[in-house]
């Protein structure tokens, strides 16, 4: 009698309770989708799916390796453990259990597509691999960060792609989701130039961006948070010099020491190895400011003018100050030129330099890399630390010869090591 009475609403109920168990999944997902905040991040720069920000490309995939604070190269979460072989010219990886791409295929070693000159991969079975060496090279670790994707900025990470929008073939906007429904979904938009961006975050576009000067009018905002970096990583200031037409090593030290420097030395920059390294040697000739030292060592010299070259508007106030410096200490004319591309012909050029996270620092600086080293150094003794820093698996003594490398760099003085950028990354509440 009861089932009688009451079977309409028993057949309901238990219908109901199928098909809830059967899309709870979903029934999850779109509520998840519902109460889920976005987080809008402005970036300034033109890119494509191949050279994205390292912040993005690892919040969307892993290397087989990463970096700590002090630049040392380990395995990220993918990998379980690795060997080296064949005296440091073979590394056997061996992936962990249950990884997928985020298209839920399954990630195998085959997948592994990284091109790296000199370095053959090789698949042994699904999890395992093999990276190959033509000879001994000791950044190798730092190399294999390089981020792993299938396709189309399919990755392994904590979040995936769900949206991306392109104009004139780079970025527009990159729309990720979080794997784990208790983080935020975060869009980013992308901004050709510094002045857009503010823009764009004034009108609401965005709620976040990361800018190397803060404006007078946002900094008075109630509703924001600023927090200020200093950029010790990834980046330096300096001017680089023309170490064959400014080849007296004499007049290089007496523009050194012409150069005024920030007196913070947290934001100091002596050196072109992150101060963060564990290679970063403190020690070196500094060359803080010192009208009398420039003086001394300019007094017979014959040049009269020096060109100086700003790659980055950002860095025209900083070439002004270092202008009439450089006139009133040295009693020289300086030129200021603006240019998007150096001359090969150029005196000097003041511009951000790039810190790699390994502290090799072979294609800047070794008389062979034409292409990379800008100031022409041709120096037989810092080529031979070069050369042995990244045959040298020791860790001791690697920075034994990247602490020497740096002291006979700093007094040959082919670039004036200024500052490292400072950051503001402004928060709408």
């Amino acid at each position: 009698m009861f089932i009688k009475k009451n079977l309409l609403f028993i057949l309901l109920g238990l219908t109901f309770g199928i098909l809830i168990n059967i899309f709870w999944g979903q029934v999850l997902a779109i509520y998840s989708n519902l109460t889920q905040t976005t987080r809008y991040i402005g970036v300034e720069g033109l890119y494509t799916s191949k050279n994205l920000p390292p912040s993005i490309n690892q919040l969307i995939t892993f290397g087989i390796t990463t970096h700590n604070q002090n630049d040392r190269a380990d395995i990220t979460p993918i990998i379980e453990s690795f060997d080296i072989q064949n005296d440091n010219k073979d590394y056997l990886f061996t992936l962990k259990d249950n990884l997928y791409w985020h298209n839920n295929r399954r990630f195998e070693s085959k997948d592994i597509n990284l091109e790296i000159e000199g370095v053959q991969i090789t698949p042994i079975s699904s999890k395992q691999f093999k990276i190959t060496l033509q000879k001994p090279f000791s950044p190798i670790l730092s190399v294999l960060s390089q981020p792993l994707y299938l396709n189309n900025l399919t990755g392994l990470g904590p979040y995936k792609v769900k949206n991306i929008k392109y104009q004139d073939s780079y970025i527009n906007s990159l729309k990720l989701e979080p794997l784990d429904p208790q983080l935020q979904k975060i869009t980013y938009k992308f901004y050709q130039n510094e002045k857009d961006l503010i823009s764009a975050f004034k009108l609401g576009e965005v709620d976040e961006i990361e800018i190397s000067y803060l404006p007078q009018d946002i900094s008075t905002w109630p509703e924001i948070t600023i927090n200020q970096t200093i950029d010790t990583s990834s980046k330096y200031i300096a001017i680089f010099l023309n170490t064959q037409k400014l080849d007296s090593k004499q007049f290089r030290q007496s523009l050194a020491y012409a150069t005024p420097k920030t007196k913070n030395k947290n934001e100091r920059c002596i050196s072109p190895i992150s101060a963060n390294s564990w290679a970063y040697n403190p020690s070196v000739k500094e060359y803080n400011f010192s009208a009398s030292h420039a003086k001394e060592l300019i007094k017979d010299n014959q040049i009269e003018e020096v060109n100086l070259t700003v790659i980055d508007r950002r860095l025209l106030p900083t070439a002004e100050v270092i202008k009439k410096s450089w006139e009133d200490v040295l009693d020289i004319k300086v030129k200021i030129n603006i240019s998007s591309q150096v001359d090969p012909n150029f005196d000097a050029v003041l511009a951000f330099g790039g810190i790699p996270r390994d502290p090799d620092q072979y294609y800047f600086w070794h008389s062979t890399q034409t292409a990379t080293n800008i100031t022409k150094l041709n120096n037989s003794r810092i080529d031979k630390l070069l050369e042995e820093g990244r045959q040298t698996f020791d860790t001791q003594e690697r920075k034994r010869i990247y602490f020497d490398f740096q002291r006979y760099l700093l007094e040959e003085s082919p670039a004036i090591f200024i500052s490292y950028p400072t950051f503001y990354n402004i928060t709408r509440k």
